[in-house]
Parts: structure tokens; sequence; C-alpha cells
């Protein structure tokens, strides 16, 4: 019985990322632990209806701070009608389920982002809540982490001509995969469709291996 609700929620959050608009999260409901370090390098393609193509790749550096807490920071570039705006963001990744206890790792993703360069064509800050659920399974003798969940971005000070940024809040559904490709090295793929909005992501995340107390 506890398996059954376990697969009905996971699932769950799978369809609601496949049928909401869209959102971009590329991690797991699992946060990378005490100490734990990486550097992600990400990309995806954003289509909103009646709109231009966006494009927005940006790298972020994690830490974690406690088992259950991650902080990043991340650089990025939007780019639009031959326009390209830079930005800086801060966030964190907050465990609120565990899967030895739960069935389920699930988190709490909060960011803000501030543009850089052409900030009178973007909101003053952009804001991104998500909650991410997932768990680790094979297909054979494959392993890969499945995750999905739901987003809000809310654009905090908007100016008259937004162009790299919302002009209001948006409710996103997330449906994606982790995989492992080596000891160190884990690819995420992500596919967000919606009656306005589809986006496409992928991303490379690189592990630093922690550093091994020295023995006296």
């Amino acid at each position: 019985m506890v398996k059954t609700r376990q697969v009905a929620l996971l699932l769950v959050f799978w369809l609601v990322g496949a049928v909401t608009a869209s959102g971009q999260v590329l991690l797991t409901g699992e946060p990378g632990g005490s100490g734990a370090q990486n550097v992600a390098v990400t990309a995806n393609l954003i289509s909103p209806k009646a709109f231009a193509n966006l494009t927005n790749v940006w790298a972020q550096y994690g830490y974690g701070v406690t088992d259950r807490l991650d902080f990043f920071a991340a650089y990025g570039a939007i780019r639009v009608f031959d326009k390209t705006q830079h930005y800086v963001g801060l966030g964190s990744n907050i465990g609120v389920l565990q899967r030895s206890r739960n069935g389920l790792d699930v988190s709490l993703l909060s960011s803000v982002s501030v543009p850089l360069t052409r900030r009178n064509e973007a909101a003053t800050l952009l804001v991104t809540l998500a909650f991410i659920a997932s768990r680790p399974g094979k297909i054979g003798s494959f392993l890969m982490t499945p995750y999905g969940g739901l987003e809000a971005v809310a654009p905090v000070g908007g100016r008259a001509r937004d162009v790299f940024t919302p002009v209001e809040t948006l409710h996103a559904g997330i449906a994606g995969v982790a995989i492992p490709l080596r000891k160190t090295w884990t690819a995420y793929v992500e596919y967000n469709p919606g009656p306005h909005l589809r986006s496409g992501g992928a991303g490379v995340v690189v592990t630093i291996p922690r550093r091994q107390p020295e023995v006296q």
C-alpha cells in the first residue's frame, strides 16, 4: 500500500509537469549534502506563444551547507531579437522529504536573479519558487533519476518594455531526468510543454569530490 502511494505521488508530479506551462530547474529533489560542491553548465530554449524564441545559457556553482540545504550562485545570458542580457542569481534548494523515510525526495527550490545589462527591458528581480520530487530507479541495469514538480516565476519591479522577463507571474510544470555519466558527471534533460509556453533544456553537472580528512 505504501509503495503504491509513493508511485502514485511521483506519477502526479510527472503528469503535472507534462500539462502545465513551462519551467526549467534542472535539479532533482535530493540536495547534495553537507560539504558537497558542484558546477553546472546548462542551456534551454524557451518558446512563448506569439513571441520569438529565447535562449538561456547559464553556469552555476552549488555548495551543500547542511544535509538538507544547498546554496548556489549563477551567471547567465538570455538572447532574443539579436539582443543579449547578462544576469546573476542566488538561490537555495531545501530538502523537505527524504526517500529513506518518505519514499520520495522532495525539495523546495528558491532563487532570485538580477539583470546586469539591458535593465530597462526586464524586471528588476525575477523570483523563482519550485517544488521538486524525485526518486532514483533502474531500467534493467540503467540507472536514472526521474523528477517532476511545479514552478512559479514572478517578476518584481516590471519595466515598460519587458523583453527578457515575463510581465506577470507564470506557473510552470517540471518533467525531467538525471542520468549519471561517470562517477562525478551527471546529465540532466528537461522538457516543459504548456498551452502558452514550451521549453526544453539540458545540462551537465560536475561534482567536486569531497576532501578526505587526513589520517594522523
